[in-house]
């Protein structure tokens, strides 16, 4: 039996890949156990899947009950303040988002890991031959964090890391006999955390993504499609932070025509952690909204709603500010013939270049951002973002290509440990 261990629920791509992991463990045969606190989201997803009632599938209980990621900092982080300034107020964002910056480093505890695990130990009735962390980036990196780990848990286990520190790493979980690998979604870091450390498993995944529909148009689609009146719609979605880059968007929006160009904002906006120039675009965008703009400023919970609103769109803007992993939008706009923009330099730029599903411009160009998102939506002429630029990425990024990945990584984490 495998346990899937999601310590954080409410994030579209967390909760899609939890599922998925799910439904390949189940394909492959596996007897599958699962503990996340968004028990809803994944009952939901699994549903979908037919999956829900499998004979070979628990959904374990979260005993007790846990906040929303969002609560839990905002909380620690108005604790912290009041610690370090009793007497002062807070006047600036940059201020609260520098603690914040710092508290999600150290954001999810090891014990609190082991204590979980142990009593899905305890629901399950016995051990579980393997535990898969969904999540590892918020854990503390510490020794001091990891020793009540070490002490409570002895289960092999393994884990996916979606913004890997730079080889060597820091992290004390590495040194734990007990860790028998990690996964990520860069080939290059496989392969420089395969070379400095041989004696654990590592796994490049493809970072694939679901691009299911609903049956029929969502009343919240109709609305965009109403707005935008037959202009070219171009979207940008997701959670929203920093990294979205919400400067340089605004500033594309107010160089666009806007008889010809209609913007479509759709995710959860975190405030605190957007830049001085972010939160001043976003904040005159809320009070003055240009006419060719829709926001909707909340999580989406219905990921075929999200990929619907894609699936109308005429071009993605995925120019995100110092963001050097992957993301699944590159999967959605393969998976929905649509191109994409986005910021040049880094993994998602090369591999938007290598496949030419787009065009990457630099972060800090919103004049480069309009020539390209005219350039993108041309029917003539256009040497990229081809239909067959998108069917070589959906190879190359399937579901066929994760499975297989994921197999092969959890047989070679399952292999007995040589003591030589």
């Amino acid at each position: 039996m495998i346990l899937l261990y999601n310590p954080l629920a409410g994030h579209g791509h967390l909760d899609s890949w939890n599922a998925l992991f799910v439904e390949f463990l189940l394909e492959a045969g596996w007897s599958v156990a699962s503990l996340s606190p968004g028990g809803a989201d994944l009952h939901h997803r699994l549903k979908r899947k037919q999956l829900e009632q499998h004979p070979n599938l628990r959904i374990l209980e979260w005993r007790k009950p846990q906040r929303s990621l969002r609560e839990r900092v905002q909380s620690k982080l108005t604790r912290v303040i009041k610690k370090l300034l009793p007497k002062a107020e807070i006047a600036t964002s940059a201020f609260e988002a520098e603690i914040l910056k710092q508290l999600e480093s150290s954001f999810l505890q090891p014990q609190e890991f082991a204590q979980r695990v142990a009593d899905a130990t305890r629901q399950l009735g016995q051990a579980p031959k393997l535990v898969f962390n969904m999540y590892m980036d918020l854990y503390r990196h510490d020794v001091l964090g990891w020793k009540p780990f070490e002490a409570l848990h002895t289960i092999p286990w393994v884990g996916i890391r979606f913004v890997p520190s730079a080889v060597p790493p820091t992290e004390a979980c590495y040194q734990l006999a007990s860790l028998r690998g990690m996964c990520f979604l860069d080939e290059q870091i496989q392969h420089d955390y395969s070379i400095a450390m041989p004696e654990k498993s590592f796994a490049y995944l493809p970072d694939v993504t679901d691009a299911s529909v609903p049956s029929t148009q969502s009343a919240f689609v109709a609305e965009i499609k109403q707005r935008a009146s037959g202009r070219k719609i171009v979207f940008l979605g997701g959670t929203i932070g920093s990294n979205k880059n919400l400067s340089q968007w605004f500033r594309a929006i107010a160089q666009a025509d806007p008889s010809k160009w209609y913007f479509v904002q759709v995710g959860e906006v975190h405030e605190q952690n957007l830049s001085t120039e972010d939160l001043a675009g976003y904040q005159r965008a809320q009070t003055s909204p240009p006419e060719n703009l829709f926001i909707h400023a909340e999580y989406l919970p219905d990921e075929q709603t999200f990929n619907e609103v894609i699936a109308l769109s005429d071009v993605l803007f995925a120019v995100y500010r110092q963001f050097s992993i992957s993301s699944n939008m590159l999967g959605k706009a393969a998976a929905f013939n649509k191109p994409i923009l986005v910021a040049d330099g880094y993994l998602m730029g090369d591999r938007v270049q290598k496949y030419r599903i787009g065009l990457a411009v630099p972060e800090t160009d919103s004049s480069a951002m309009m020539h390209a998102l005219t350039e993108l939506v041309k029917p003539e002429d256009r040497s990229v973002a081809l239909p067959e630029h998108f069917a070589a990425y959906r190879q190359d990024f399937s579901y066929d290509a994760l499975k297989q990945s994921l197999y092969d990584f959890i047989e070679q984490a399952l292999k007995p440990v040589s003591t030589h």
